[in-house]
């Protein structure tokens, strides 16, 4: 027998004897490389794996911004309705001349045709009111227009009382209610004084003259 097959023979033995023992070897090597693996975390990636990110701590303390509520308006108060203006006619009169602005009209006084800017008013009581409350913001005594207040009104509009006596009723700064005495009807205004005692009213709104009658509510106080 050869020195090779001697060898082989004695091996072989020895395994035979001894198997139990290697395989107990090669369980706690396998074991040991498991643990080896775990505790490196390195199994290999998988390159087609979905990467997964980060769910956000609930521990963190950044401040996160809510997003706007719309329904946040219900909550809003309603604001106030504004008053609704309604001018009244400044005297329990009749109307004798009223507004053009484009058509000219004969001024007996001056002897011309012009544009009358107002609407005049005459009657059997001389009694001139605020057609509706505001400040007063001029009284002025001249030749042409005579004695006349000034008055100027919410949402622009202003109304103006000329050919009134010089015993006005109010003064420039005055605060007025609606149907107030102003002052009585007189044939001051130079420029018409041949109408006699008389009251001519004009209105604005803006700055711009605007016809009294599409605005005033006409009856008697």
């Amino acid at each position: 027998m050869s020195k090779i097959s001697t060898a082989a023979k004695k091996v072989g033995e020895f395994i035979k004897r001894n198997a139990f023992y290697l395989l107990i070897l090669l369980c706690i090597a396998s074991v040991a490389t498991v643990i080896a693996l775990a505790a490196s975390g390195d199994f290999g990636a998988d390159p087609g794996a979905e990467v997964v990110k980060p769910v956000p701590d609930d521990d963190d303390d950044t401040p996160v911004t809510p997003e706007p509520d719309d329904d946040d308006d219900t909550d809003k108060p309603d604001e106030p309705e504004k008053p609704t203006l309604s001018f009244a006619s400044p005297v329990n009169g009749t109307v004798t001349q009223e507004f053009s602005d484009t058509a000219l009209v004969w001024n007996a006084t001056l002897g011309q045709y012009e544009v009358h800017l107002g609407v005049d008013f005459t009657g059997d009581d001389l009694s001139v009111f605020a057609a509706e409350a505001g400040t007063v913001s001029d009284v002025v005594t001249d030749v042409l227009d005579g004695t006349y207040v000034v008055i100027d009104h919410e949402d622009g509009y202003q109304t103006r009382y000329y050919s009134l006596d010089e015993n006005v009723q109010v003064a420039k700064g005055d605060k007025v209610e609606k149907g107030q005495l102003l002052g009585t009807m007189s044939a001051s205004r130079g420029s018409e004084s041949l109408a006699g005692n008389h009251l001519h009213f004009e209105m604005s709104k803006d700055g711009v003259d605007i016809d009294p009658l599409d605005v005033l509510v006409l009856e008697e106080k």
